[in-house]
């Protein structure tokens, strides 16, 4: 594009890194967030928040946890279903402690999950036989105004009854 007189600008490296972030292959999206910032330009939230689901889709969850660090450095924040994608997947792969720390920090950051949000994030917790950690979520969700709903008990009973 460059050779025929283009100028490639954030808007089209935020489309091409999407679409590479899309059909999977974060190892393109990540050169061309090289590429960029080498040509002096910053990624947007949307171009971050794609690697994030990226990252998270493909199971990639320290990386992820990177450029959650990385956005909130530079000031951004991810999107609310991109944190609930990386909670959920840390607690799937084991890494208790560093979901514990990415949900808590979704808070601190003035984020409040919704119902949904709740569910899958106790969801995956159950996935782990983590009952006490659930027991944990229930009393700050509870604190944070959202009630359990009718699925999201259903869950904790079917957690108890596999423990």
């Amino acid at each position: 594009m460059v050779e025929h007189g283009c100028t490639i600008d954030v808007s089209i490296y935020g489309a091409l890194i999407t679409g590479f972030c899309q059909n999977e292959r974060l190892e393109e999206a990540q050169g061309l967030v090289h590429h960029m910032k080498e040509r002096g330009m910053s990624p947007s939230e949307d171009i971050y928040n794609s690697l994030l689901d990226c990252c998270c889709k493909l199971g990639v969850y320290a990386e992820a946890v990177r450029l959650v660090d990385v956005m909130v450095e530079n000031g951004l924040l991810p999107l609310l279903e991109s944190y609930k994608l990386l909670v959920c997947g840390l607690y799937i792969e084991g890494s208790n402690e560093k979901a514990k720390a990415v949900f808590h920090g979704v808070l601190s950051c003035g984020y409040n999950y919704d119902e949904v949000a709740w569910k899958v994030l106790i969801d995956g917790l159950l996935k782990r036989d983590l009952v006490d950690e659930c027991s944990e979520l229930l009393d700050i969700m509870e604190e944070k105004g959202c009630q359990p709903n009718p699925q999201t008990y259903s869950l904790l009973i079917e957690g108890l009854e596999r423990t």
